[in-house]
């Protein structure tokens, strides 16, 4: 805010940088993984044009920092066991420590990965300890090691407090998780109260049984490949129009990557490939405990995964083909960067028209109209029908954070603001009153002003007479 100004460009270029920053330390992670620069290229390069990441990296997502912070603590965690260098996992913590602060989400899948990592290269590890026991001063080599425990216990202790005893991330898991799910269980209970003579029913019905399969439910829907490939996410802000979060020309290059794993010619020791296919079977281990699975941004930390298998089939491809590989890639890649262009297209030019409202267009121009005239009104009543409205008023009505106070009704109203669904029928007419709504909600006639979507259709519509 201080060098670019409050403007939508300075909210959005940390998870740019961030996001650019993580196609750079993906390069490391792959060439300290796999020890090939080739790999590590492609990989870097397929997620650099990947959907997934250039989506959720040019807006102001949590999610996109954390990742950019996991990804660089995974390589300088693979790094400190493949160097053993004892600075590398400080940093490493320090890294992870900031993912962990960043969004809910990694706070499940970075320690579960974490400790698989460090149960996989227990050799290693024990081997950064055992030179400093054998030495008369051994000030400087234990710095780094007790650093990196203090900062971890500091992190743990933080979260602890904030989740806890603070509450932050417990109301959101509480809104999010598949325990608000409607009629869950419902019909277990119905099936319980009918037939639940016999025992087996009532073990198999149980809510913890219930639990567990939406669980596995959940886990899976990740898997699936019209999600990955064809429909991507179902909110419309997460998503580019008709195309998937992986490009489906990548497909064939995935499968024949994840087959390395259990291939002999795989660029992979049996180390890397444990890590790697532990990083991908977790990455939805928490989404899956939300509703309304599956969900692009909660398993965002699936990338760059994805992007290493196919990088790892592409370059199997080249040596399986041989001679003929010159033909045969270049048609396909013909057929690939068809695709590319038809995601940007997507991306820049029917995004905008098709998911305005999506994207909570109108609230600016909106805010901007009300603020002109606010003088002139006793109350105003904006609609809450689409999204929530307070926060753009606070951001472009320029109230200072300083001087506004957060009394816990601010979603409410604040000021001469006032927020909540219009019902011409139950609201009165007030007087010297303001009524901004949806065209459900405002009569088309004696309108003060409107907002109209880039489409044409009427985003907000002002009267002052219901």
């Amino acid at each position: 805010l201080k060098v670019f100004g409050k403007t939508e460009f300075a909210v959005r270029f940390p998870s740019a940088v961030a996001g650019t920053l993580t196609v750079l330390v993906t390069y490391f992670l792959v060439k300290a993984l796999l020890k090939s620069g080739n790999i590590a290229l492609i990989s870097a390069f397929l997620l650099a044009i990947n959907p997934w990441h250039l989506q959720f990296s040019r807006i102001a997502f949590e999610a996109n920092v954390g990742l950019f912070f996991f990804v660089a603590g995974m390589w300088l965690l693979i790094r400190t066991f493949h160097n053993n260098s004892r600075w590398s996992l400080f940093f490493s913590v320090i890294s992870m420590s900031a993912a962990l602060m960043s969004y809910h989400s990694l706070r499940v899948v970075i320690p579960l990965l974490v400790f698989a990592t460090l149960w996989i290269y227990r050799t290693e590890f024990l081997s950064l300890i055992r030179p400093g026991l054998s030495l008369k001063r051994p000030g400087l080599y234990w710095l780094p090691i007790i650093l990196s425990t203090i900062l971890t216990i500091l992190t743990i202790l933080t979260i602890s407090y904030t989740v806890f005893f603070q509450k932050v991330g417990q109301s959101r898991f509480e809104k999010t998780s598949f325990l608000t799910i409607d009629n869950l269980l419902t019909v277990n209970r119905d099936r319980l109260e009918k037939y639940g003579k016999n025992p087996l029913d009532k073990i198999i019905n149980i809510k913890y049984f219930v639990y567990a399969k939406q669980y596995i439910k959940g886990y899976l829907d990740h898997f699936d490949l019209r999600f990955l490939f064809l429909d991507g996410d179902r909110i419309d802000r997460h998503r580019a129009p008709s195309v998937g979060l992986l490009y489906w020309w990548e497909l064939p290059f995935l499968a024949m990557g994840l087959m390395s794993l259990i291939g002999p010619m795989s660029p992979m020791a049996t180390k890397e490939k444990a890590v790697l296919f532990i990083w991908l079977m977790l990455a939805p281990a928490a989404s899956a405990l939300t509703g309304g699975t599956p969900s692009a941004v909660r398993s965002l930390v699936f990338l760059p995964t994805f992007q290493i298998f196919t990088a790892i089939g592409i370059i199997y491809s080249l040596k399986f083909l041989r001679k003929f590989w010159v033909i045969g890639l270049l048609g396909y890649w013909v057929i690939g960067l068809l695709e590319i262009s038809h995601y940007f297209h997507q991306y820049y030019i029917h995004s905008p028209l098709e998911y305005a409202s999506s994207w909570q267009y109108g609230y600016k121009q909106m805010e901007g109209n009300v603020m002109a005239d606010k003088d002139n009104y006793k109350k105003i009543l904006i609609t809450t029908s689409y999204d929530q409205p307070y926060i753009y008023f606070l951001w472009y009505g320029n109230y200072d954070p300083k001087t506004w106070i957060n009394d816990g009704e601010f979603n409410k109203r604040f000021d001469k603001f006032e927020f909540k669904k219009i019902d011409r029928l139950e609201m009165p007419n007030l007087e010297n009153t303001l009524f901004v709504g949806t065209p459900l909600e405002i009569p088309s006639g004696n309108l003060k002003w409107r907002v109209d979507y880039p489409s044409g259709q009427s985003a907000f519509l002002a009267t002052e007479h219901l």
